[in-house]
């Protein structure tokens, strides 16, 4: 549950990243700001951190499943 939080709480920065790199532009702003676009890509790149630690979790909890599932397989059979 912790690492679908994760997930989440990164798609919901990049969003947040993505509106603030688009406020830096004349799309939403009022001319281009440099500054905006780069503090929107060092945020992005936080928010992709979260997503990959909720990524590697998950993975980790499937193999950890996998794991128990052949040692029980294991010793059913020995």
């Amino acid at each position: 549950m912790l690492f679908r939080i994760l997930q989440g709480v990164g798609i919901l920065a990049l969003v947040g990243c993505a509106v603030l790199a688009l406020q830096g532009t004349p799309l939403l702003g009022p001319e281009w700001s440099r500054p905006r676009i780069l503090y929107a890509g060092a945020g992005a790149i936080s928010a992709l951190s979260l997503l990959a630690l909720g990524r590697l979790g998950l993975m980790v909890m499937r193999l950890q499943a996998a794991q128990a599932a052949l040692a029980a397989r294991l010793d059913t059979r020995g």
